[in-house]
């Protein structure tokens, strides 16, 4: 039997550099489709949350600073 030996030289020109190009662009591509889905709502996600924060209303008088005092009791009642 014959040994055949092949080399092959590296082509300055073919695929070195368009093949990272290619990844880059593939990489690109992928980081948007998942960030559509986690910002954009994905596949018609009709989900609405509604939030209410219900806060007492504060006492229109007494600038104390902090809780009012109650009005004081025990009074001659004019």
């Amino acid at each position: 039997m014959a040994d055949v030996q092949i080399q092959q030289t590296p082509d300055a020109g073919s695929g070195g550099g368009g093949s990272g190009a290619v990844w880059a662009i593939v990489v690109i591509v992928l980081l948007a489709i998942i960030a559509w889905f986690v910002f954009g709502g994905g596949l018609h996600r009709t989900s609405h949350t509604d939030i209410n924060v219900n806060v007492p209303g504060a006492s229109s008088g007494g600038g104390s600073g902090g809780a009012a005092a109650p009005a004081p009791s025990g009074g001659t009642g004019h």
